[in-house]
C-alpha cells in the first residue's frame, strides 16, 4: 500500500512526530493512517509555518510536501473561492437575495483557486509512480480542481483515486446558483477520479442528481456515474470514531482538570453542552435562543441548569463569521443579564483554545452533560455527535440535527431536531433536561461506535 494525500488541512510536526492541530475532520484520520503505513501527504503551508515549502522527513517513511501559495493567492483561493463561495454553497449559507457575485473580483479569485490546485496536482504526479498499490486521497473543497489537473484525459491509472468531501452536498436547484460553466467544471473534476465519498447517503445522493442534471452524457445507473469514458463510484462512509483514543484522554489529567473547571462553573447544576467551530452553520444563535425560550416559560431553569457551548474560532475569521461571532456574544449576554443577573451564568462560552486542551475541555464537559446539543443548519457529520454517543452516560440525551450527516448513523440513539424551528429545540431541550426522555440506549451505541476502524473506513474509500 502506497499513500499520497491532498489536503487543505495540515498536521502538526514537531521533534520527528506527527500529529494532528485539531481533534476533527481528516487530520486525525491522516496522521494514524500515516503513522501506520507511511506516505506522502500535500497540504497547504501552515500560517505559524508560513514559507515552509521544502520536503520534511517525520519518523519513519513518512514525508510532508507543505504548499506555499503566497498571501494573495491564499486569500483568493481560501477566503474568497473555498470559504465564501463553496463552503457557503455546500452549507446552503447563501443569502441568493444578493450573494453570490460572480464579478471581475470574483473572476480573478477563481483564477487564483484554478492556480493553487494546479500546484497540488503537479506536486502529487511528481510523487505519483501509478502503481496498483497506490492509494491517492483528495480530501477538502479547496482542492476540487486537482483531479481535472492530476489526471488527464482518458488516462487509466492501475492505482485508486479517491476523493471524500467531509462537507455536505447541495441539491441540483441550489447548485445552481454558481454560473453554469464552473458548476460543470467542479462535477467533471471530481468524476476523474475512482470513487467520491461523502459522509451520508443523502450527500452522496444529491451529488448524483446534480451530475444526472447539469453533465451532458453522464449516465447515472445506481450509485454509478458513467463520464467521458469514465466510470466513478459513489460511496456513503462516516469517519470512524477512534474509541481508543478517547478512552485514554477521557482519564487524562487534563481532562480531569477540566472537570473540576467545569463543575465549579456548573455550581451543582445540570450541563447541557454544545462545542463547536463559530461556523456560520453550526446554529449557535439558534441554539440560544432556543434555551432563551425555555427560561421566560421556567425561569427557575437557570438555578438548576447550565447551558455552556465550547466554542472555538474559524482560521481566517472575517465579515460573516465575526458578525455572526459579535451575535452570539451579545445573546449570551443578553441571557445572562435576563435570567442571571446575580448568579452563576445560565449560559456561557467556554474558549479553550485549539488542539489537545480544547478537546480534553470537550470530553470532561461530555462526561458531565445530561444533555448534548447538536442543531447545525446542514453539516456534513458532526463528530462531537458522535463523542456524545460515545460517551454521556445512560440517562443523558443527545438532541441532533436531521441535517447533520451522523444522523444518519446515530438517529436511534438520539431525539432529531429541526435546526431551524426554535420552538421544537426549546421543547426537546425541556423534555431531556426533565428526563422524560428514557433510555438512551448507551450499551448498544457504545458496541457500535466501538466497531468502527479506520482500516475498514479505508477499505470502504478505495473498494478495496
Amino acid at each position: 500500500m502506497r499513500i499520497l494525500a491532498c489536503s487543505n488541512s495540515c498536521p502538526r510536526w514537531d521533534d520527528g512526530r506527527l500529529a494532528p492541530r485539531s481533534p476533527g475532520g481528516l487530520v486525525p484520520m491522516m496522521v494514524s493512517l500515516l503513522n501506520e503505513h507511511g506516505g506522502h501527504w500535500i497540504f497547504t503551508a501552515p500560517p505559524d509555518r508560513p514559507g515552509t515549502v521544502e520536503e520534511i522527513q517525520v519518523g519513519n517513511g513518512i514525508w510532508l510536501h507543505p504548499v506555499e501559495p503566497g498571501e494573495e493567492l491564499r486569500r483568493q483561493h481560501y477566503d474568497v473561492v473555498s470559504i465564501q463561495l463553496l463552503l457557503g454553497l455546500l452549507h446552503y449559507m447563501h443569502d441568493t437575495s444578493v450573494q453570490p457575485v460572480f464579478d471581475s473580483a470574483m473572476r480573478d479569485a477563481w483564477a487564483g483557486y484554478e492556480a493553487v490546485n494546479q500546484s497540488y496536482a503537479k506536486r502529487l504526479s511528481e510523487l505519483s509512480d501509478g502503481s496498483a498499490d497506490e492509494l491517492v486521497l483528495i480530501n477538502d473543497p479547496h482542492l476540487m480542481l486537482v483531479p481535472e489537473f492530476f489526471v488527464p484525459p482518458q488516462t487509466n491509472r492501475a492505482g485508486r483515486l479517491a476523493y471524500f468531501l467531509g462537507t455536505p452536498w447541495p441539491e441540483p436547484d441550489y447548485f445552481s446558483i454558481i454560473p453554469g460553466q464552473i458548476r460543470s467544471r467542479i462535477l467533471a473534476s471530481l468524476l476523474r477520479c475512482d470513487v467520491v465519498g461523502f459522509h451520508a447517503t443523502r450527500w452522496a445522493d444529491a451529488f448524483l442528481a446534480c451530475c444526472a442534471r447539469y453533465l451532458e452524457n453522464a449516465r447515472v445507473e445506481g450509485r454509478t456515474v458513467t463520464y467521458s469514458g469514465r466510470r466513478t463510484e459513489l460511496i456513503a462512509t462516516p469517519f470512524p470514531l477512534d474509541t481508543g483514543v478517547l478512552d485514554t484522554m477521557v482519564d487524562e489529567p487534563a481532562t480531569a482538570s477540566w472537570r473540576e473547571r467545569l463543575a465549579e462553573l456548573s455550581s451543582g447544576r445540570k450541563l447541557m453542552l454544545r462545542a463547536d467551530r463559530l461556523d456560520l452553520w453550526k446554529n449557535i444563535p439558534r441554539g440560544f435562543l432556543a434555551y432563551e425560550m425555555l427560561l421566560e416559560r421556567r425561569p427557575e431553569l437557570a438555578e438548576q441548569c447550565w447551558f455552556a457551548a465550547v466554542v472555538t474560532p474559524p482560521s481566517r475569521a472575517a465579515g460573516r463569521h465575526q458578525d455572526y461571532a459579535a451575535a452570539t456574544e451579545e445573546m449570551v449576554r443578553r441571557i445572562n443579564s435576563r435570567f442571571a443577573p446575580a448568579g452563576p451564568e445560565a449560559v456561557s462560552l467556554i474558549r479553550p483554545g485549539r488542539g489537545t486542551d480544547s478537546r480534553n475541555c470537550v470530553l470532561a464537559g461530555l462526561t458531565m452533560s445530561s444533555v448534548a446539543l447538536v442543531n447545525s443548519t446542514y453539516d456534513g457529520l458532526n463528530l462531537f455527535a458522535k463523542e456524545a454517543a460515545y460517551l454521556i452516560s445512560d440517562d443523558a440525551w443527545l438532541l441532533l440535527s436531521a441535517n447533520a450527516g451522523a444522523h444518519e448513523q446515530l438517529s436511534e440513539y438520539s431525539v432529531t431536531l429541526d435546526p431551524f424551528d426554535i420552538a421544537h429545540t426549546s421543547e426537546a431541550m425541556e423534555a431531556a433536561l426533565d428526563g422524560r426522555l428514557g433510555s438512551s440506549k448507551r450499551p448498544a451505541r457504545r458496541t457500535r461506535l466501538r466497531g468502527e476502524t479506520l482500516s475498514q473506513w479505508l477499505k470502504t474509500v478505495f473498494l478495496l
